[in-house]
């Protein structure tokens, strides 16, 4: 075979709050590493998260050398820009049942990319640490499971010139009507650099402002926009997320979490052998954040939620995103700033700011 899937960690319980160390033993070629969380949920009336924030933090390291470090639910936005489709998630939001959360983390451009790859060769000591904190999402939740995969060239003898790597390099809180100034790395090129600002009820353009990024104090400035303007322009360019969620009915209104954020709608259903005069009702939706009443309490209610920005994250792609060549070559610059500009009155919600760089062997 070419190609192959390899289990890196076979499913292992998760009953405590803890980070899971795994050895990168493999020798060939990894496209893609899949991190599978299924959130158990307790005992349900409303949800307490979306269910990939159990997974706190997701790091490749090579000793003290970072190669990835993102959280659950930024791994899960950065991933659907890139291969511009959904996961296979399953969100449960019901009593002693499971949500299954797909994460993926990407090496090449696309699937199999042969000029792109993580090669565990160039490093010594490459490890997966996956941080894990079960109370973050889904409901109630107090046990869950993790289970590791990588997609790696097998009879297929490879040269990859370097990887993508993807990193958070900045968190911050929103301050009010303020500019948050941020130097950004120049030793790799750049090819998307994302904005995170996530808080319930809240869409992005009512949190961020603006944003400006200025080579050498302003001798080039390739962005300066509103964050609305960014939002209609570059969202126009993806597909909108949409997702299946199921979840109890209950005549108080009851809050859950879905992963599009911006301009969500819902097509919602009772799941019930019987029909009911009332159907299940859904509002809100900015910032992944929804709430649903039902006319009873029998049975369950199946919704599709559809929307931008999925985790509230806005990509800003770099040149021709198939095209090395093309993308934003930072070495030149002396300095390269990021100035991010809240909205009058953001509520306290973070800020993160990730990159996606080709670091070349």
């Amino acid at each position: 075979m070419l190609y192959r899937l390899a289990t890196l960690l076979a499913r292992t319980a998760i009953a405590s709050d803890y980070t899971e160390d795994i050895d990168i033993d493999v020798k060939d070629p990894i496209s893609q590493i899949i991190v599978r969380y299924d959130c158990e949920n307790g005992s349900v009336t409303q949800a307490n998260g979306y269910p990939s924030e159990c997974v706190t933090k997701i790091e490749l390291i090579d000793g003290s050398d970072v190669l990835f470090s993102l959280s659950g639910v930024e791994a899960q936005a950065v991933d659907f820009y890139h291969n511009q489709r959904e996961p296979a998630n399953i969100v449960r939001y019901l009593t002693d049942n499971y949500s299954y959360m797909i994460i993926a983390l990407n090496f090449g451009r696309f699937l199999y990319d042969p000029e792109i790859a993580l090669d565990p060769a160039r490093f010594s000591n490459l490890k997966l640490r996956i941080s894990m904190t079960r109370a973050s999402g889904g409901a109630v939740s107090t046990a869950g499971r993790l289970t590791v995969h990588a997609h790696l060239f097998d009879k297929k003898t490879i040269s990859p010139i370097g990887f993508l790597m993807h990193k958070e390099i900045k968190n911050y809180t929103l301050g009010d009507a303020s500019h948050e100034y941020t130097d950004l790395p120049l030793d790799y090129p750049y090819r998307k650099l994302f904005i995170r600002a996530q808080y319930d009820s809240q869409a992005m353009d009512e949190q961020i402002a603006n944003i400006k990024l200025s080579e050498d104090v302003d001798k080039v400035v390739p962005i300066n926009q509103s964050m609305a303007s960014l939002i209609g322009v570059l969202c126009s360019q993806t597909k909108p997320y949409r997702e299946a969620i199921i979840g109890p009915t209950d005549t108080v209104a009851r809050t859950f979490y879905c992963n599009p954020t911006y301009r969500v709608t819902f097509t919602a259903a009772p799941a019930r052998v019987a029909a009911i005069a009332n159907p299940p009702c859904f509002w809100d939706g900015d910032g992944g954040y929804f709430r649903a009443i039902s006319a009873a309490t029998v049975g369950n209610w199946y919704a599709h939620a559809e929307g931008w920005l999925p985790q509230a994250t806005l990509e800003i792609p770099f040149g021709l995103q198939g095209d090395i060549a093309d993308w934003y070559d930072v070495s030149g610059i002396g300095n390269l700033k990021l100035d991010i500009t809240s909205e009058a009155t953001p509520q306290s919600g973070g800020c993160q700011i990730i990159l996606q760089q080709l670091r070349r062997y």
